[in-house]
């Protein structure tokens, strides 16, 4: 009998971090040939190869990464114009602090930032941006904000050799994002220190080679409970990799289900306890398998699923609510009941990539049916979800 298999996609945030340094440092980057890329990583590529001309515009869509790293290394481009356009919810996404960062840090040399509220937003960059030696941002609302400052930051020191620096002042949420940038920056060989609150690039020597794209653990998350559902087996994935949604792993096993090679296994026990602050891509997939467990979870700090690429927190309220579970936000706690008995049930991914699989996931899990509406959203990350899930005998109705 043929083992059927889940395999996850490209990891869309490795990829971002690293087709930035790529072009930065004119250094090769190997994309796996023939694969369907993350719509994330397609947008960043193409917005790169805009910024080689002095007027460019950008449509970033929906992609808060791809916007904010445009921007920042837009920002660092000698003597460009380059108009910014996306969708109205990326519009809506706190952008500010990195726009504060780069005015401080750029407006002195020539910067200039014309803000459409929110599109068009136009940018000029300095004829001598290389001026800028340093950046200070704050981190509360997104860690990609100061990844952003880093990326651009790493563009100058391969320009002139000098050394720049990222503060980030107060609180920083999604910590592991930021870590996992220091990661990409090392491998290309920069010259990283960190400090209290401070990211230092002291040079950068040209590495012998640089890393392979892992798989992406974001998706796995959403894998796992599919596996311990249909005894598939994984294909793809790594342990080690310094991904935050890899603490998802310790989450399985708090209720009794482990990752042993390609497997998952156990018997699941109680409710989840999360800090959703730590791993926030994760939280949908988790909120699907609090569905399927026998007791109360809760979902901690989780106010920052509140500027995802929808109101998350609110939405996997909803999902909850609508497989016939109960669901509770009290200020940034999200608490889940699952379902007595669950039945067939319709959702509105509301255009969220994660959303969207996370109602399959539940409806997987519980054994029902539902009819989605704009299941096509995946393509943001995981491109060919619907396939993987059909090569293990599930699907979702769509309207």
């Amino acid at each position: 009998m043929t083992v059927k298999t889940l395999t996850p996609p490209l990891s869309k945030s490795d990829a971002q971090r690293a087709l930035v340094l790529s072009d930065a440092t004119a250094l090769p980057l190997e994309l796996p040939p023939g694969e369907v890329l993350p719509r994330d990583v397609e947008v960043l590529r193409a917005g790169l190869a805009s910024l080689r001309a002095p007027e460019s515009e950008i449509d970033c869509r929906d992609g808060g990464a791809p916007f904010r790293f445009l921007l920042a290394q837009a920002a660092v481009l000698p003597s460009r114009v380059v108009r910014f356009t996306g969708t109205a919810r990326l519009g809506a996404r706190p952008h500010g602090p990195l726009l504060d960062a780069l005015r401080a840090s750029l407006g002195p040399h020539g910067l200039a930032l014309e803000d459409g509220r929110p599109w068009p937003l136009t940018l000029t960059s300095p004829a001598h941006p290389e001026r800028a030696t340093s950046f200070a941002v704050t981190g509360a609302e997104s860690s990609q904000f100061a990844s952003a400052l880093l990326l651009a930051a790493a563009r100058l020191v391969v320009k002139d050799g000098c050394p720049r620096e990222v503060r980030i002042d107060g609180p920083l949420a999604s910590e592991g994002y930021l870590a996992l940038t220091r990661r990409w920056l090392a491998a290309f060989g920069f010259t990283v220190e960190v400090f209290d609150g401070l990211t230092r690039l002291t040079r950068w020597e040209r590495p012998a080679r640089t890393p392979r794209i892992p798989g992406d653990w974001s998706s796995l998350t959403i894998l796992l409970p599919l596996v311990w559902k249909t005894g598939a087996r994984l294909r793809g994935v790594a342990l080690g990799t310094g991904h935050p949604d890899e603490a998802v792993v310790d989450h399985l096993a708090s209720v009794g289900l482990t990752l042993v090679g390609d497997r998952v296994t156990g018997t699941v026990r109680g409710g989840l306890s999360v800090d959703v602050s730590t791993c926030p891509d994760a939280t949908p997939a988790l909120v699907a398998l609090a569905c399927a467990l026998p007791g109360e979870s809760r979902f901690l700090r989780a106010g920052v699923l509140r500027h995802k690429e929808s109101d998350r927190l609110a939405a996997l309220a909803d999902l909850v609510r609508a497989v016939g579970g109960e669901a509770w936000i009290d200020a940034d706690t999200l608490l889940v009941r699952p379902p007595a008995s669950a039945g067939d049930f319709r959702f509105d991914a509301r255009d969220d990539h994660r959303l969207a699989m996370a109602a399959a996931t539940v409806a997987a899990l519980l054994g029902v049916k539902v009819h989605l509406s704009g299941r096509d959203c995946v393509e943001k990350s995981f491109p060919g979800f619907w396939r993987e899930l059909e090569g293990v005998g599930l699907s979702v109705e769509a309207r």
